[in-house]
């Protein structure tokens, strides 16, 4: 599928928002804290955590560029191996290997080099195979990436699958409407979260709503400026 500069970021924006309530600035891929659902250190512009993973493969991603900070992060990837971080309660204490991490990924959010290794790793693992499983969609619209990309950052990019398996509606390629077979989607991973065994997982319906409301005005290219949870994108 085509998607010109302006609506990748507009998509970018969107998960920001949705991550972290604001637009991503130079200083968001400094934010580091411990999240309350078990996914212990979310980081950087795109939250990436300790227990997906994500995490590490950004640390190792600033470590082979060779940041600033590289040689005092590679002696934390045992650490960050044995996801230390969702074992420790998420206000604390968090005992002092992890505190040191915390500042010290804090720190190395100000590196560009820091800058380039979250957007490459994110480019890479889940950017790229949701332009893929948009493609085999035979998806077209912008907002169609947003919806897949959304469950690519939240969910990972095989929980896709699972939801289109859910509803009966064909896909663009197979000769079905794209806005209808989005629209079904979206229901269809709302109803997914919704009764998620995870209280705080039931809670991320906002994200669908957000997206049907971008669906209410007809926003189907991203076009700017438009808001998100009352947070504008320009």
């Amino acid at each position: 599928m085509n998607y010109t500069a302006d609506q990748k970021r507009a998509i970018d924006c969107v998960l920001a928002i949705f991550e972290t309530g604001r637009v991503p600035t130079a200083a968001s891929y400094a934010t580091c804290t411990i999240l309350a659902d078990g996914a212990g250190i979310s980081y950087g512009k795109h939250q990436c955590t300790d227990k997906a993973g994500s995490l590490d493969l950004v640390v190792k991603a600033y470590i082979k560029k060779g940041g600033k900070h590289a040689k005092e992060l590679e002696a934390c990837l045992p650490l960050l191996a044995s996801n230390a971080s969702t074992k420790v309660p998420p206000k604390g204490p968090w005992g002092p290997e992890v505190t040191s991490l915390v500042n010290l990924l804090k720190t190395a959010g100000a590196d560009p080099i820091m800058h380039e290794a979250q957007d490459e790793v994110f480019d890479a693992n889940y950017f790229l195979p949701a332009v893929n499983h948009a493609k085999d969609a035979g998806l077209t619209t912008a907002l169609g990436l947003l919806v897949i990309y959304d469950t690519c950052i939240h969910s990972g990019p095989g929980r896709v699958a699972t939801h289109r398996a859910a509803f009966p509606q064909k896909s663009p390629k197979n000769g079905g409407d794209e806005k209808e077979w989005i629209k079904a989607y979206l229901n269809a991973r709302r109803a997914w979260l919704a009764g998620n065994s995870n209280t705080l997982v039931q809670k991320t319906v906002y994200r669908q709503d957000a997206i049907l409301d971008l669906i209410k005005v007809d926003n189907w290219d991203l076009k700017l400026p438009f808001a998100v949870r009352g947070v504008k994108i320009s």
